[in-house]
């Protein structure tokens, strides 16, 4: 039976983030890394780009291969190869690919398996035209299609960061674009004011939304489906179904290992799990909310990256914490950005926050100076002692204004801190009073 220092299970962000930042520490190491899919390491984020053509091919996603993960990393990688099973006891991994099935030893093992999407038992499921997309082959496939079948209409089921960033993408291709979303709001926890201004954006784009209505099948009848609502029927060339994604942990249960309802595996700062010498990190695993001091399901590649960098140098000897996130997040539909920090109103509300908030209207730039960009803004702090808890962003120009507001939330800061920071001034960047400072002055008035 062969044996490793470090069985990973899985690749892509935190498995070779985890193999990379243990030998960096410990050459000495073996480890191996055994991944389902043919890829070991991409881009995710970027997919959708592909598809709009602002990244040039699904290749250009893809960080290293197998053969240069192994050169350049020094861990041995087995993709195509899938982790069935797991004997805790005796710390045995089962693998199976096309041609055989073995058994591999460990010392230690990091769980990084990631998630998979959300896909409801559709009757054409399957069929060429309805795509999910989460790698590089998934762009591939969308992208045949279009070239292929030229497609006018597509349906996008699931109004998340994905959806909209894929509405983006094909309206790219010419096709009108219907968004369909269960709840009655798009992007997860966005704030009403900010919600309401980006879909008057959606809609002065062209893009159909459709609230509250849950897709029950699609089916395909001559070469267009039809996607069957509890509400409506709704015909398209081509279908995208992004209604949230699943841990990869299903093979995992009833094993001992401590889970949230969702599946996510529970790690502590250290990413151990409740299994001694076993580690998990990644869009399988659970991590701590900065404020809120909670476990939180937030399956994002750079948390993933961060969390498997900090399993691997806690397995070679180093001792690292990961002091965890405050979900922020950050997307654009064509000129429109929208980002979030830190809590809604509502969750900090519930959360037991005596909170409060500011909602400010401003420009990205000096109101003289050509090119500047309409901002909008949304404020949450704490009126007992001021402390900056979220902020939502819609606009242009936005994304360092967002990453003021994290970094002060990272520092437990107030808003009369954010009022006297000394931001960087200059009309093509900012007008005087930026809409940070604003937002700081007004909220300290509710104090």
């Amino acid at each position: 039976m062969e044996k490793y220092n470090i069985v990973i299970i899985g690749g892509v962000a935190a498995g070779t983030s985890a193999a990379a930042s243990a030998k960096r520490i410990n050459n000495s190491l073996n480890i191996a890394i055994f991944q389902k899919e043919p890829y070991i390491s991409y881009g995710g984020c970027g997919l959708p780009y592909v598809i709009s053509g602002d990244v040039e091919s699904p290749e250009s996603v893809i960080a290293l291969t197998p053969e240069l993960f192994k050169e350049k990393k020094g861990a041995d990688v087995f993709v195509n190869n899938e982790v069935y099973d797991i004997d805790f006891s005796n710390k045995i991994v089962y693998v199976k690919n096309n041609s055989e099935e073995k058994k591999i030893q460990y010392d230690k093992l990091v769980i990084s398996t990631g998630a998979s999407p959300i896909i409801p038992n559709f009757k054409a499921w399957g069929e060429n035209g309805i795509f999910k997309l989460r790698n590089p082959d998934d762009a591939k496939n969308i992208l045949n299609f279009i070239k292929s079948h030229n497609p006018k209409k597509a349906v996008i089921i699931g109004g998340g960061f994905i959806g909209i960033e894929t509405a983006e993408a094909l309206k790219k291709h010419n096709m009108d674009i219907t968004i369909i979303e269960g709840t009655d709001h798009l992007l997860g926890n966005i704030e009403p004011e900010i919600h309401e201004e980006f879909i008057n954006a959606l809609k002065e784009k062209g893009i159909n939304v459709v609230f509250n209505t849950f897709a029950k099948d699609i089916t395909k009848e001559n070469n267009s489906f039809k996607v069957i609502t509890d509400n409506n029927t709704f015909e398209a060339d081509m279908v995208i179904v992004s209604i949230g994604v699943r841990p990869n942990t299903e093979f995992l249960k009833n094993k001992g290992l401590n889970m949230a309802r969702n599946g996510a595996i529970i790690v502590n700062d250290k990413m151990e799990t409740n299994i001694n010498d076993v580690y998990s990190a990644g869009d399988c695993a659970t991590v701590n909310h900065y404020i809120t001091k909670e476990n939180v399901y937030i399956p994002l590649g750079t948390t993933a990256n961060k969390q498997g960098r900090i399993a691997g140098k806690n397995i070679a000897g180093e001792n690292d914490s990961f002091v965890g996130v405050v979900g922020s997040l950050i997307t654009k539909f064509e000129d429109i950005e929208y980002a979030k920090t830190g809590l809604t109103l509502k969750e900090a509300i519930e959360k037991g926050f005596n909170a409060d908030s500011v909602y400010i209207k401003s420009g990205s730039r000096a109101h003289y100076y050509k090119g500047s960009k309409k901002i909008k803004m949304k404020l949450i702090f704490e009126k007992k002692t001021g402390r900056i808890l979220g902020g939502q962003f819609i606009g242009g120009e936005i994304h360092p204004r967002l990453n003021t507001i994290t970094s002060l939330i990272y520092n437990n800061g107030t808003v009369e801190m954010l009022r006297n920071m000394d931001l960087a001034y200059s009309p093509p960047f900012s007008p005087v009073w930026d809409i940070d400072l604003v937002a700081a002055t007004q909220a300290i008035k509710k104090l």
